[in-house]
């Protein structure tokens, strides 16, 4: 169980309408009703009485609420208390990130920003990119970091948050290799290639969809696996199982020693923007400093 949940039961207690509800916790409403329902599955027993509109909580709902408003109470003190220790220890930055780049990104970029800052404290959380956005939302990180490109909307359509361009990537195509280093598939290969494949809804997942759709090569692929993170996909392709769209920094030091073979043109690729984003209304001396010095370079 999450604490997410109780919130959520809470905000869905406190009015009995569901849309306004998932808007008051910032989420979409079928993200709401999903998180409701996992915790009338953990608890055992419906917590509101839907036969009704508003909806009202039936008798295990008013207990429970009880239950729930005295642990999100406790917890929220608990986290306020640990904050307050964090600071007077020396101010901790938050970071949520997607996976890929918490991995491959994320430790040379804040390295080279200490260079400049001085010693950065740092906390970073890895997640995919609604779990990213989602921590954004809520307070429980100060930056995100995530690709952005113009083909896919993005947190920053909203007035309330801002991103500026830290680097730059591409997203290519590579293989196996046999003893002899050469790629054990090739694009130009005839015959359906085995595709190793981002869930549809993922960025990567989207951004990799655009790509082969743009080269004509949907149709030749065979799908045999299908995984979110770039570094599992990135690893299955060494062990030879099929072709895969990775991020070339994750992918740099297995091309650099030729334990993979990047087997796309440039017309098959695509360079993706990485960006860091942020709240406006999120605001510490810190905070300004590294977003000041990432929008001076």
């Amino acid at each position: 169980m999450e604490i997410d949940w109780l919130e959520d039961f809470l905000a869905l207690a406190s009015g009995g309408v569901f849309s306004r509800a998932a808007d008051a916790r910032n989420i979409s409403q079928s993200a709401f009703t999903r998180r409701i329902r996992n915790l009338e599955q953990w608890i055992g027993q419906p917590l509101f009485d839907r036969s009704v509109h508003p909806v009202t909580l039936t008798p295990v709902g008013e207990s429970f609420r009880v239950t729930a408003l005295e642990t999100v109470n406790a917890l929220h003190t608990a986290r306020s208390e640990a904050h307050e220790k964090l600071q007077r220890e020396g101010e901790v930055i938050s970071f949520v990130a997607l996976h890929t780049l918490a991995i491959s990104f994320f430790p040379e970029w804040i390295a080279e920003c200490a260079r400049s800052l001085g010693t950065l404290r740092s906390r970073v959380v890895a997640a995919d990119y609604s779990g990213c956005v989602e921590d954004l939302m809520t307070g429980n990180a100060d930056f995100m970091l995530g690709y952005h490109h113009a083909s896919i909307p993005t947190i920053t359509d909203s007035s309330s948050y801002t991103s500026l361009e830290v680097a730059r990537d591409t997203l290519v195509a590579v293989s196996g290799v046999h003893p002899d280093g050469s790629p054990i598939f090739d694009l130009s290969d005839p015959g359906p290639l085995p595709f190793l494949c981002y869930t549809r809804d993922s960025f990567l997942g989207r951004m990799t969809t655009h790509v082969t759709e743009r080269a004509g090569l949907t149709e030749r692929f065979d799908v045999i696996c299908e995984n979110s993170v770039a570094e599992a996909l990135k690893s299955a392709c060494h062990a030879g199982l099929g072709v895969a769209w990775v991020p070339k920094l994750a992918a740099a030091d297995m091309l650099e020693t030729g334990q993979l073979a990047r087997i796309s043109a440039p017309d098959q690729e695509c360079t993706m923007q990485i960006h860091l984003y942020r709240s406006i209304e999120r605001s510490r001396k810190m905070i300004e400093r590294l977003w000041s010095y990432n929008a001076s370079l």
